[in-house]
C-alpha cells in the first residue's frame, strides 16, 4: 500500500488501479498536494480528489465519525470497504449511485485499514459492511456486497 502513496497517475494506471476517468481525478489531487506544506495534508488532497467522483465522503478520523454520530439529524449510512477488498470495489459505484439518489441520507465510507479499531469497536468483521445510523444509534446492518437487498434496506428506513 505504501508504495501506491507516492505513485503517480500513469503509474498507478499502469498497475490497473484507476479507470481513465480517476487518472484525472488523482492527476489534479497530484497537483494539489505540490501546493501542501505537509505529507498529511498531501494526502488529504489526494484523497479529497479521488472523494470528488463519487460524491461520498471518506471519514479519515474517530473524531469525523462521532461529529456525525452527535449532530447528525439525518439517516447515517456507512459503507466499510477497504482498497484491496474486490466486493467492495465492485458495489462502489453503485453507493455512489445511491448516495445521489436517496439524497435524504447522508452516506459516508469507512476504510478499515485507517480506522480499524473503530471498525472493530463497531463489530465490522467483513467488507464490504453496512451499517445504517439514526440520531446516533445503530438501526440495522447489512453484509455483503448486495445492492438490491441495501436499496430495499434504504427504502425501508428513509
Amino acid at each position: 500500500m505504501a508504495a501506491l502513496a507516492g505513485a503517480s497517475p500513469s503509474q498507478l494506471n499502469g498497475m490497473g488501479r484507476l479507470e481513465k476517468s480517476e487518472t484525472a481525478l488523482v492527476g489534479l489531487g497530484a497537483q494539489l498536494c505540490r501546493h501542501e506544506a505537509s505529507p498529511l495534508r498531501a494526502s488529504r488532497a489526494r484523497s479529497m480528489a479521488l472523494r470528488l467522483r463519487g460524491g461520498v465522503r471518506e471519514l479519515e478520523s474517530e473524531e469525523e465519525w462521532e461529529e456525525i454520530l452527535r449532530d447528525e439529524e439525518r439517516l447515517v449510512v456507512v459503507d466499510f470497504t477497504a482498497s484491496w477488498c474486490g466486493p467492495c470495489q465492485r458495489i462502489a459505484p453503485a453507493y455512489a449511485a445511491l448516495a445521489e439518489e436517496f439524497g435524504g441520507a447522508l452516506f459516508v465510507k469507512i476504510d478499515v485499514d485507517v480506522l480499524g479499531e473503530l471498525a472493530a469497536d463497531l463489530g465490522v468483521a467483513s467488507m464490504p459492511t453496512f451499517q445504517l445510523y439514526r440520531h446516533g444509534e445503530l438501526v440495522d446492518t447489512l453484509r455483503g456486497a448486495n445492492e438490491p437487498a441495501l436499496r430495499m434496506l434504504l427504502e425501508q428506513h428513509i
